[in-house]
């Protein structure tokens, strides 16, 4: 399947396949995930769960017609019931149902408003979990979908690919402010640089620091804070594999409330802060979603080099490759 990329293509780990939004109670979401259909579901008691996508019974797609029946969804052909344990509940002549008949569910988890799926080549429960961060005093997350030819290991390694930060976004003045740090499976660097500035910046030029948390190769965020203008955001990087080498990105950003738009600008005093949020974070995702798009056309046509033949400035890429290979077991 992967002739360009010699990597097995579903690494273990969570991933993220949806937002918490759009799955709302009662609500049946099918998606694509590691080459098979799966839906998403959310209980009367607001429990989301994910299962296989066709009904054990005799193969209904419950995308299609499906409902949610209290704490189980049923299935539009016969109308069986299962619960978010795979358990058929009901059937749909009122007779008992064969304790043989069962549902195949994933491991489902919501985190900051994203609901998450987690895959494991020989089928094992997940050995570890994405956290809670906090997100008081934070504007709702703006996100966007992208479908690319790549791998998350590709995509996840720009964490540490500190060379290609000013050859490919042009960011000036790279620093590495904290050595690589592997625990696990998460991975956590920081970064500072300067970038290109916008209206409110007189200088032209923004310093901001990166602050890189990876957690396994399906959930990245980076902390970014700029302190000339006050301003800070959380950047998210979610890429899920879909099947035949396709990957869905999603990309995500939240900006830190701005309670007075005054100490970013004095001219801002008189614009109310709900708005200027806003706009702040509606132009502050275009120019990271414009950031991110730079990488798209290399990750969709390099190639893998394995072992790449590294050079100083390169970053930390033969430890990442490393770390990587946690999330594969061996042939």
């Amino acid at each position: 399947m992967y002739k360009k990329i010699p990597l097995k293509p579903y690494p273990n780990g969570w991933y993220v396949l949806a937002t918490s939004d759009e799955v709302g109670t009662g609500a049946i979401v099918s998606k694509k995930f590691v080459g098979k259909e799966v839906v998403i579901f959310r209980t009367a008691s607001g429990q989301v769960a994910i299962s296989d996508a066709y009904c054990p019974h005799m193969g209904g797609h419950f995308g299609y017609g499906g409902t949610v029946k209290g704490e189980s969804i049923q299935c539009p052909f016969h109308h069986f019931c299962f619960d978010t344990k795979g358990d058929c509940t009901a059937t749909g002549y009122g007779t008992k149902p064969s304790p043989r008949l069962k549902l195949d569910m994933w491991h489902a988890r919501e985190r900051n408003g994203f609901i998450l799926v987690y895959y494991d080549e020989h089928g094992n429960a997940p050995t570890w979990e994405v956290p809670d961060i906090d997100q008081s005093g934070w504007n709702k997350t703006i996100t966007r979908d992208y479908e690319l030819a790549s791998h998350p290991q590709e995509t996840t390694e720009n964490s540490v690919d500190i060379g290609h930060f000013t050859v490919v976004h042009g960011y000036s003045n790279v620093k590495q402010l904290k050595e690589l740090m592997l625990s696990g499976h998460y991975l956590n660097t920081r970064y500072a640089m300067t970038r290109q500035g916008t209206l409110l910046s007189p200088k032209g030029k923004l310093a901001t620091e990166f602050d890189v948390h990876v957690y396994g190769l399906g959930y990245s965020f980076v902390e970014v804070d700029i302190p000339d203008l006050g301003l800070k955001t959380r950047q998210f990087v979610f890429p899920t594999p879909v099947g035949d080498g396709k990957i869905i990105l999603k990309i995500g950003m939240s900006v830190k409330y701005i309670e007075k738009p005054s100490t970013v600008h004095p001219l801002l005093s008189l614009v109310p802060a709900p708005v200027f949020n806003r706009i702040v974070s509606q132009q502050a995702f275009k120019g990271y979603a414009h950031d991110v798009s730079q990488d798209f056309k290399i990750w969709q046509n390099k190639i893998y080099i394995d072992p790449p033949v590294l050079a100083k400035g390169d970053g930390p890429v033969a430890q990442y490759r490393m770390w990587s290979q946690q999330f594969y077991y061996p042939d």
